[in-house]
């Protein structure tokens, strides 16, 4: 298999295995057989990382788990700065920890619990405490954000998760190669960015939205479409675009409709629904002049459109009091954070990747 963030070929070499030194935060290099105790031994492999041979531009490490469970499945969230890339994922993360898969048959447990419990410190606790998470910082170097195991029907397989600063998708060379191996696309669509409403000009406004950015395209878009290999004209990654913030457009037909219908799924997306949502999506944006957000759609083989409210209550829309940063942008949810419909476009990804199957009905409803 190939390091996601720079494609280098990877083999377990034993000779390049570190541990992490909770003290330093320094990698030490770790030798298996040093270890005599195979429970211990298999407990430090399970939480041993393994240098990349390519140290170029900087240094990196993957977890050794990620490395055991087959191919690993990469999903890059693509979007400019203050779209709510971090917040989608990090709502997708605290949906997961709730058990929101389990209905589903499916497991999942951290590929190295200290990366995932920093994530879920500097991330997911905040957002469930009700607070508005920073911009993603930019970087010349990407590296996943997370990483679980996913175990459906007894397979297990390695899911990695980007959410990379929209401002180092721009940057050539190095810091969007990764995208050249990506497995799957989430495009996030802000809401306040995306549609000239008027109804949502208070809400660009405490957002701290420029109202000339109303309604502008998407720069982020085009720069990673454009760096995607093509066969035939199309690119064959499986992707998703999120119309988010929806909860600005919570009145609005048919987002009203969908986001009635933001329970725990039951069962695997059933593709007559999915399809029919992802039609009200494409006839929403092009009803309001937002088709250049529907680039992904045109240009992948495959993809699905959701309506989808990462937060469930803008900040926005019910700024706290005198929770407002030097800046003026919100820095609270005034109501808490009630996450809708954040798991559809994974799960979506997840079935166009054949980890899961459709409904038994829809099958059938095939047959005949």
């Amino acid at each position: 298999m190939h390091c996601p963030s720079c494609l280098q070929e990877l083999h377990l070499d034993e000779k390049q295995l570190f541990l992490s030194d909770p003290q330093t935060n320094n990698m030490v290099s770790w030798d298996p057989s040093s270890e005599p105790n195979r429970m211990r031994r298999q407990d430090q492999l399970n939480r041993a990382f393994l240098k990349c041979p390519n140290d170029k531009p900087d240094r990196h490490f993957l977890p050794v788990p990620y490395l055991m469970f087959g191919k690993p499945l990469t999903i890059a969230f693509v979007g400019q700065s203050g779209t709510g890339k971090t917040h989608l994922l990090a709502a997708i993360m605290a949906e997961i920890g709730r058990g929101g898969l389990d209905s589903l048959g499916i497991r999942c447990r951290s590929v190295n619990t200290s990366q995932h419990h920093a994530f879920l410190a500097r991330a997911v606790n905040q957002l469930e405490a009700g607070r508005v998470l920073p911009a993603t910082r930019p970087t010349d170097f990407v590296e996943f954000t997370d990483a679980l195991l996913i175990t459906v029907n007894g397979q297990t397989r390695p899911v990695a998760f980007f959410d990379i600063a929209g401002e180092s998708l721009h940057l050539p060379g190095k810091a969007t190669e990764f995208l050249l191996g990506v497995d799957a696309l989430v495009f996030v669509v802000d809401a306040l960015r995306a549609l000239r409403l008027k109804q949502l000009t208070l809400a660009r406004e405490v957002a701290g939205v420029p109202a000339q950015a109303a309604g502008l395209a998407d720069p982020t878009f085009s720069a990673v479409l454009d760096r995607l290999p093509r066969e035939g004209g199309l690119c064959d990654v499986p992707t998703a675009i999120v119309l988010n913030k929806c909860d600005v457009l919570r009145f609005e037909p048919p987002i009203d409709q969908w986001l009635r219908e933001d329970g725990r799924p039951q069962s695997a997306p059933d593709p007559v629904d999915v399809f029919r949502e992802s039609q009200d999506v494409f006839a929403f944006l092009t009803h309001h002049q937002a088709t250049p957000w529907l680039r992904p759609f045109m240009e992948c083989r495959r993809c699905t459109l959701h309506f989808v409210s990462a937060t469930g209550m803008s900040p926005a829309v019910l700024p706290a009091a005198g929770g407002s940063s030097a800046t003026g942008s919100p820095t609270a949810f005034a109501g808490g954070v009630r996450p809708r419909r954040v798991l559809g476009p994974l799960l979506s990804v997840f079935q166009m990747w054949g980890l899961l199957e459709p409904p038994v009905s829809v099958a059938r409803l095939r047959e005949v």
